[in-house]
């Protein structure tokens, strides 16, 4: 007569992984739990060691979307700051007045959280964006970036806010133009 399994526990990166016997007593399939809780089961696997090892690559992808997560929280709103404060504002032309265009700035940032600004309308769309080398940020992302900005706490932030100011009525008026005349200039 077989011997009835007993689950077997390991610590795998602070997550419990646990090997069980498949419905029926057919093959292995581990249940993996995350110090927050979070479970993971693999599929039935035919010996102990690919469940073992199945279990161990789903708690490395988890762990891996986990801090991929953390980097786009932190680095989207750092990113559209930084971008905002080494950027100029920019000007065009419509008929004889200029009128304010945005803030232009250097693309010399990782190129997934860029489009991920673009996405989310912080940035204008690119046409040709392997030939470009700067973005413009909108006036969605402008006042993201300053509200961003304020919430740092950085020394002389105060002060360079201060001389940015005064775009805040060019801000809404680049606003009106798009929605009036849309994006061709």
């Amino acid at each position: 007569m077989a011997k009835p399994f007993k689950p077997e526990t390991r610590k795998y990166c602070n997550w419990s992984v646990t090997i069980y016997v498949g419905s029926e007593a057919v093959g292995f399939y581990t249940k993996s739990i995350s110090p927050k809780g979070t479970i993971l089961c693999t599929e039935i696997c035919n010996d102990k060691g690919s469940a073992w090892q199945q279990g161990y690559n789903l708690v490395d992808r988890a762990i891996k979307e986990e801090r991929t997560n953390r980097y786009k929280r932190i680095a989207i709103p750092l990113t559209l700051a930084l971008l905002y404060v080494s950027g100029s504002d920019e000007e065009y032309e419509l008929g004889h007045q200029s009128r304010f265009r945005g803030r232009r700035a250097g693309k010399g940032h990782d190129f997934e959280i860029l489009d991920l600004l673009t996405e989310d309308g912080l940035l204008e769309e690119q046409r040709n964006p392997q030939q470009i080398k700067s973005v413009v940020l909108t006036p969605k992302g402008i006042k993201q970036a300053r509200h961003i900005r304020k919430n740092l706490n950085l020394e002389g932030i105060e002060e360079f806010l201060q001389t940015q100011e005064n775009r805040d009525d060019l801000i809404d008026g680049l606003e009106q133009d798009q929605e009036h005349f849309g994006d061709e200039k």
